[in-house]
């Protein structure tokens, strides 16, 4: 109880603190007060990214833990904690499910109509996608941060708009790019990736002064990240021989299996009414706790034939790392248990699962070439499930770069990439900018009623 007088003045001192701050930058010129936004927003982007990875990283490992110990606990978390989740996102976050891509893309379509806008960007949104993505990590889900961690970026970014006066919608656009370029960059320790990801996903064409502010804020938050937890690679370091034109069969090979497969899934996510049966698909509107538990009960069920729980990264980590290739199913099993996840509309992402994928493809095709092109293969495998997915090849290749300091594979990824990407084509289907198209769809015909 002596402790309470002496926490109160403290807190005082806090809010007299910040009350002095807002004064002192309602003072500044305009130029110089947005200049402070954009450099405050994104360095508190960096460190909610780290803050995110390394919670969503525990949360794993405890899961793991008690995995190992009672080989049925997945049978239990996964159903119970996609109804948790489920209800908290019920109660407090509706707009946080799914990736948080198609949601970042759709904000920057409204940026000028704030209450629209708010409905997919805000702090709240970003707290319960934040508290979800942990959550679904600690349940064992299959899913990834990254995408998630541009949501809560641009959501950061957004919200820091209250602390200028005018309401110009080309700077909340800009806002809401460098906040998802930055959360991109944070995530993945990917600074060219956060870049280039905005430019080829978020917006097709960007204003001049934004690729400033937008370099600008991607380099902060990368500043914070490394601080932070320093300066490493997402999956290690790949050790690989220069480009040979060997490479070029298997790397053609292994890129059209990646853009089929990664086609196929991305049609599936966005074209869900024409695959799923129409019984199920009442059942997931009737009864959506009982749908969310038993799409668990499935993912549960392959986590017992194969572990596949989580984004993948540990296990892609160390097939890269050379200690072996994944066995063959593990591509069938991971592909149901990440497209059961999407299905459940739960916060979670598609980046890392859809890279597990693609080492897995990779295993299927290396043991028909030499040994010494193994973990090239793997890598290439990788970046082409990511571009096949996500119908954005220069992301995707400068990402794989990027997270394995794959410097000698410049030619071959960027290639590998390529080829995925136009396989995919034959979908007809765009995943973040489908879905997005959707959200705004759904939205125009809320505010028509």
């Amino acid at each position: 109880m002596s402790d309470s007088p002496q926490l109160h003045g403290h807190l005082m001192k806090l809010r007299i603190l910040a009350i002095r701050i807002l004064v002192r930058l309602k003072e500044l010129p305009y130029r110089s007060r947005s200049t402070l936004v954009f450099w405050g927003g994104a360095a508190m982007v960096g460190l909610v990214a780290v803050l995110l990875a390394k919670c969503a990283e525990w949360a794993f490992l405890g899961f793991q833990h008690l995995t190992a110990r009672w080989f049925w606990w997945p049978l239990l978390a996964l159903p119970l904690g996609g109804m948790g989740i489920r209800w908290l996102m019920s109660r407090l976050g509706r707009g946080a499910e799914g990736s948080g891509i198609p949601q970042a893309m759709a904000a920057i379509k409204v940026a000028e109509e704030p209450e629209q806008a708010e409905r997919l960007l805000s702090l709240r949104i970003g707290a319960i996608k934040f508290l979800g993505i942990v959550l679904g990590a600690g349940s064992g889900f299959v899913l990834g941060r990254e995408g998630p961690t541009v949501q809560i970026g641009a959501s950061i970014m957004y919200a820091c708009r209250r602390f200028l006066p005018l309401a110009d919608p080309v700077f909340q656009r800009q806002l809401i790019l460098a906040g998802g370029a930055a959360g991109i960059a944070a995530a993945f320790n990917t600074p060219l990736a956060g870049i280039v990801f905005a430019f080829e996903e978020l917006a097709r064409s960007v204003e001049t002064e934004t690729s400033g502010k937008l370099i600008g804020a991607v380099i902060l938050a990368g500043v914070v990240s490394l601080a932070l937890i320093g300066d490493y690679t997402y999956f290690g370091r790949i050790h690989v021989p220069e480009f040979e034109y060997s490479i070029l069969p298997p790397m053609i090979l292994v890129a059209v299996v990646a853009g089929l497969i990664g086609g196929l899934f991305s049609w599936l996510c966005v074209h869900q009414t024409r695959w799923l049966p129409g019984p199920v698909l009442h059942f997931r509107v009737a009864h959506p706790y009982w749908f969310i538990a038993l799409c668990g009960l499935a993912i549960a069920l392959c986590g017992l034939i194969l572990p596949i729980f989580g984004s993948g990264a540990d296990e892609t980590s160390r097939a890269i790392s050379g200690h072996g290739l994944l066995a063959w199913y593990y591509l069938p099993l991971k592909f149901v248990s990440l497209l059961a996840t999407f299905l459940t509309g739960l916060p979670g992402g598609i980046f890392a699962p859809s890279l597990a994928l693609g080492a897995g493809v990779g295993s299927w095709f290396a043991p028909l070439f030499a040994d010494t092109i193994h973990i090239k293969i793997l890598a290439i495998g990788m970046v082409a499930m990511l571009a096949a997915v996500t119908r954005a090849p220069i992301t995707s290749a400068i990402i794989m770069i990027e997270m394995t300091d794959g410097h000698a594979m410049v030619i071959s990824t960027l290639a590998a990439a390529m080829v995925a990407s136009s396989v995919a084509r034959i979908y007809r289907t765009n995943l973040y900018h489908d879905l997005a198209a959707n959200i705004l769809k759904q939205m125009a015909a809320q505010k028509r009623e």
